[in-house]
């Protein structure tokens, strides 16, 4: 039988229009991590098959990798997916590296990344790959596809999935029409066909953001559907003396699809192209603008495990970037929908 938080979410979360400042709803706390804190920011995270080691990969630092031995920690910086840099260098960002997606296909591991800066629409999503994840095993393979300023998507956020026929389906996107999907070819790195918008989100909302903007994407299969999770609202670079009303912040909704393709449809029946979208988890107690979403399945556990960052919302680290943190919960699937429960 669905949660009462599972009831109350599909009652009073069903759209991404909706504002969350007037709705109380509960979430659990993140799991609790040993070890000292390390920066993350939009991660992925997947364990290597041969040993289990918890591998993590962030943005900034070229793509920071992050491994740990148990799920809780501790967590250790041990390099990057591109110490040099992108291959992509006509790009300002280039030597930065945003939002690696990473997973493994064929005996590879794949990691699709963004170049480009804040606020611009000149970006690319390039490829690198491993056979075992470590720092210095990365081939770059360069650019997948890029956008220009003027054009109605954003090449950011990628993230890699395997669809219903077993083709590669790249879906990305940010700001600028929100999330696109791109048809791959069997060599996981030549486009095909044109950009699909699959979710956008068109509530206006006060400046700076001027519309409540989605991005942050991840495709995930369970059962008989595909979910699609997206990020909503500012992500970072918060005044803590002048946040936005509450809400504004970022926050994960989700719907679904039998295909890898969508449509998406949230518990409502709300088409995410049209401001669909089931909150999956907002701001709580010391957790403040939770997104950057991923999942996995924990080979230790048998769990699927929901994977964030946020900012701490208490004591003097609060609303920081520099302090942005992991945040894992379990997941239970039971009302087809996916609800957030304690490690």
């Amino acid at each position: 039988m669905p949660s009462f938080n599972a009831m109350l979410r599909a009652l009073c979360f069903s759209s991404m229009a909706l504002p969350l400042s007037s709705i109380a709803v509960t979430f659990p706390d993140p799991l609790q991590l040993a070890g000292d804190h390390v920066y993350v920011h939009d991660p992925s995270l997947i364990q290597r098959g041969s040993d289990g080691k918890y591998f993590l990969f962030s943005s900034h630092d070229q793509a920071a990798i992050i491994t740990a031995d148990n799920l809780a920690g501790p967590w250790t910086q041990v390099g990057s997916i591109l110490p040099g840099g992108s291959s992509i260098r006509d790009i300002p960002g280039w030597d930065d590296i945003w939002a690696p997606d990473v997973s493994f296909h064929g005996g590879q591991y794949y990691a699709y990344y963004a170049v480009s800066v804040s606020g611009s629409q000149n970006s690319s999503i390039g490829l690198a790959t491993s056979s075992s994840m470590e720092p210095g095993s990365w081939t770059d393979h360069g650019q997948v596809f890029r956008t220009y300023t003027g054009d109605p998507y954003n090449a950011i956020d990628p993230t890699l999935t395997i669809d219903e026929n077993g083709k590669p389906l790249l879906t990305w996107g940010s700001y600028w029409g929100d999330i696109y999907q791109y048809n791959l070819a069997s060599d996981f790195q030549t486009i095909t066909g044109s950009p699909v918008q699959v979710a956008h989100n068109s509530t206006p909302v006060p400046a700076p953001l001027g519309q409540a903007a989605t991005e942050g994407s991840f495709v995930w299969k369970h059962g008989d559907f595909y979910y699609l999770f997206v990020s909503n609202g500012q992500c970072c670079g918060f005044d803590p003396n002048n946040l936005p009303p509450p809400g504004q912040e970022y926050k994960v909704f989700v719907g679904r699809s039998t295909s890898a393709h969508g449509p998406f449809i949230d518990q409502n029946g709300v088409d995410m192209v049209n401001n669909g979208g089931t909150l999956v988890i907002a701001s709580h107690g010391d957790v403040f603008a939770p997104g950057g979403e991923g999942v996995f399945t924990d080979s230790k556990s048998g769990k699927d495990i929901f994977v964030y960052h946020y900012l701490h919302s208490q004591g003097a680290i609060a609303y920081q970037e520099a302090n942005s943190s992991l945040g894992l919960n379990a997941i239970d699937w039971s009302s087809g929908w996916p609800v957030l429960t304690s490690i």
